[in-house]
């Protein structure tokens, strides 16, 4: 029996150890011995768990089509679109039957900090492993929203990016000619986003020092390379909280 206990938690399959467990109880062994085994038969269960995990994500990631940018964010003049994105509703319509076929199933648990929320998307598969991606955004202090509508606009962004990051899910914009053209456009670098998006919320910084200053104030992070990505993340916030606020003066 001690020398079984030996064998690799991988080459051991559940039933294997609920003999073992089995036969323990029927020889009276001592309770060290029984500790042993069912501290095996969980390390078993969380190993089984956890590879089920990882195929079931690479099921979903090889069905789930990449989603379209439906919502339209629209230009001052209320007819023109400025851009798209996929809100957070489509994103959970297109994917809550791939997700159920795989095993699947999410939530979020929400972290909220001064000045600061945070959206933590918790992916869980039927056996019980989970996995969880997270992602922070700065509640903008000189918005353009009442605080209510800030805190929502900024929960709602964290969920969708936290989701999007979890499932390894991509989005792109409905295929027209008039998105191809824009794709050509639109910066391809997170550096040459930054400078986009801070044109866009008419910041126009003539030197080095006033735009980090800006980047720093708008996001609270360092103009770093390895910030780029969250720089980016925050500022589009911003933008959608901007043209949402535009766009209801226009209505």
């Amino acid at each position: 029996m001690e020398k079984n206990l030996k064998i690799q938690t991988k080459e051991v399959a559940q039933s294997e150890v609920d003999t073992f467990i089995s036969q323990a109880i029927q020889n009276s062994l001592p309770v060290e011995t029984m500790e042993k085994l069912f501290s095996l038969r969980e390390r078993v269960k969380a190993e089984q768990a956890k590879e089920a995990y990882v195929k079931a994500i690479s099921q979903f990631q090889s069905k789930c089509p990449v989603i379209e940018k439906t919502k339209k964010v629209l230009n001052k003049d209320g007819r023109t679109v400025r851009y798209q994105y996929a809100p957070i509703e489509a994103i959970a319509e297109q994917i809550k039957k791939l997700l159920a076929d795989s095993g699947l199933s999410y939530r979020w648990e929400v972290e909220n900090k001064e000045g600061f929320i945070k959206a933590i998307a918790i992916i869980t598969h039927e056996l019980g492993h989970s996995e969880k991606s997270s992602f922070e955004i700065p509640i903008d202090k000189e918005g353009f929203m009442t605080a209510p509508q800030k805190y929502a606009s900024a929960l709602t962004f964290a969920k969708r990016y936290s989701l999007c990051n979890a499932l390894g899910i991509s989005t792109g914009e409905e295929d027209d000619d008039s998105n191809t053209v824009n794709k050509e456009k639109e910066p391809k670098s997170d550096k040459a986003k930054i400078t986009f998006l801070l044109r866009g919320l008419e910041k126009n910084p003539k030197t080095k020092k006033e735009y980090e200053d800006i980047v720093k104030k708008l996001t609270e992070l360092d103009l770093e390379e390895k910030n780029y990505g969250e720089i980016v993340g925050r500022l589009e916030l911003l933008m959608a909280e901007k043209n949402e606020y535009d766009n209801s003066k226009i209505q």
